[in-house]
């Protein structure tokens, strides 16, 4: 798995990286003491995360309030700095170890990729027009070897791709439509939007990887025409972040193959084998257990620790070697420690019993990579770049202001919600910290939010969850302390 960052990722790194003047590029919101909140944080914490309803829309009143809740934040992280045995348990910097280094690779592919594209007016122009243009297809996949064969003379032959398929499966064949803007395989892309088609065009077969094909006739297509001002800035701005993304995924895929060549991993199959038998039962435990525990990892308040989902119950195997790499030797306790703060990510999320092994063993393949990547990261100082600081910040200060904030509820007799409960202890750190507090009024008055309900995760990274939970400390809209940042 070459590339696994989602596009929102980049947007986040390319709206936090700084070159030169803080302020200039972070665009500085607010400063709490050493602690800052950006307007791309503001942002994030806004729209990426459910908001309670006092403050989930994007009027002037529900903006104070969500600010004011960021604020609270880190008044409570400055606050909970003396709660030395929970910040420095093993769990917590294993985590945040984690999410800084996956920061970092996200930063790598945004250096390395995603910033190296190129593209020309032309390209715009052509792929402004596809982005409107819906295919309506026919296709089937088929198995390798011999049958592959008989495919393939069966279209050389002239015999339609209806035929071949009711001559050898029930039923009507699949039809779908292709839009430009779904993620196709690179294939499809070019042949339907790079290339000049015609109705009742047959391509294919095309073979995968695994040597299995597929071929595709096409019906015919409609063009979506918006003649809008708006809607046409809106394509053309989709179409270039497409592309981006798209070009930069090429690009750092060969950065990849060049970070790995020489790599050389050696499974112990004697020991790989009753070791992922072991775990394997774990694994598919029941539906309504997975269920809770992944509600529980995207939506509870420690939501950011539970990362045992896959975590042996049988030590006997844990001074065993594992695999190889370039013939140095990893136990499983090795291997286990990193898994402490890189969580295994699978390809394939739905899977039968039967492909647990080689989906495990993919697994391994891609936690290796990313071993590798996280070292030249670590190698071009990505660590000590202002977003990465800022994002392990982020994570930090939330994990801490949620402990001080359970520290001040379990003081208090009052059953009522947390947000009216903490209010007055945030009206007295407001007032405690008003000195070392500033806000740019004009930058925040600039920003408009989205009133639409959203929860954003990442697909195919170990840690998912795009940023922490909305804070909830007070449901106050006043901004009657700190200072104006000039």
């Amino acid at each position: 798995m070459l590339y696994r960052c989602l596009i929102i990722s980049v947007l986040i790194i390319n709206g936090c990286e700084s070159n030169n003047s803080l302020d200039s590029e972070l665009q500085v919101l607010v400063r709490v003491g050493d602690k800052l909140i950006t307007s791309q944080d503001y942002l994030n914490r806004a729209e990426y995360t459910l908001r309670p309803d006092f403050c989930r829309g994007n009027n002037y009143i529900h903006k104070k309030i969500i600010l004011n809740n960021l604020i609270a934040e880190k008044l409570l992280a400055i606050e909970t700095e003396t709660l030395t045995e929970e910040l420095s348990s093993n769990e917590l910097r294993s985590f945040l170890k984690g999410r800084k280094e996956q920061a970092m690779r996200q930063l790598l592919y945004f250096e390395k990729g995603y910033k190296k594209v190129e593209i020309k007016k032309e390209e715009i122009n052509h792929f402004f027009k596809m982005a409107g243009r819906t295919y309506h297809v026919n296709y089937f996949a088929f198995p390798g070897g011999e049958f592959s064969e008989i495919v393939k003379k069966a279209v050389d032959g002239g015999i339609s791709i209806q035929e071949i398929y009711q001559a050898n499966f029930e039923g009507d064949i699949p039809s779908r439509d292709v839009n430009w803007v779904d993620d196709n395989d690179s294939f499809i892309s070019n042949a339907l939007f790079l290339e000049d088609v015609k109705k009742n065009q047959v391509i294919g077969p095309y073979y995968l990887d695994d040597g299995s094909g597929f071929l595709l006739k096409i019906n015919g297509w409609t063009d979506r025409l918006d003649l809008s001002d708006k809607s046409n800035i809106e394509r053309r701005d989709q179409v270039v972040n497409i592309l981006k993304e798209r070009r930069g995924k090429a690009i750092y895929s060969s950065f990849i193959k060049d970070v790995m060549k020489g790599v050389k991993i050696d499974l112990n199959e004697k020991v790989f084998i009753p070791y992922s038998n072991a775990i394997r039962d774990q694994y598919f435990r029941s539906k309504e257990e997975k269920e809770d525990a992944i509600s529980n990892a995207l939506f509870g308040s420690e939501e950011f620790l539970s990362l045992n989902d896959i975590k042996p119950l049988d030590k006997k195997y844990q001074d065993l070697e594992l695999f190889s790499i370039n013939e140095e030797n990893w136990s499983v306790m090795d291997f286990e420690k990193k898994l402490a703060s890189h969580p295994l990510v699978f390809r394939k999320k739905k899977m039968n019993k039967n492909e647990f092994l080689n989906q495990f063993k993919l697994s391994i393949v891609d936690f290796i990579q990313d071993y590798y990547l996280t070292k030249k990261a670590y190698e071009l100082d990505l660590d000590n770049k202002e977003t990465i600081r800022l994002n392990e910040s982020l994570w930090t200060d939330s994990f801490a202001a949620y402990q001080s904030a359970k520290v001040w509820m379990k003081s208090q007799k009052d059953s009522s919600e947390q947000y009216i409960v903490m209010k007055p202890f945030i009206d007295a750190l407001q007032k405690k910290y008003s000195s070392k507090i500033s806000i740019n009024m004009d930058l925040f008055e600039s920003i408009t939010l989205s009133s639409v309900d959203m929860f954003v995760t990442q697909g195919n990274v170990p840690y998912p969850v795009v940023v922490p939970s909305f804070p909830i400390f007070t449901n106050d809209s006043y901004l009657d302390y700190g200072s104006k940042i000039e």
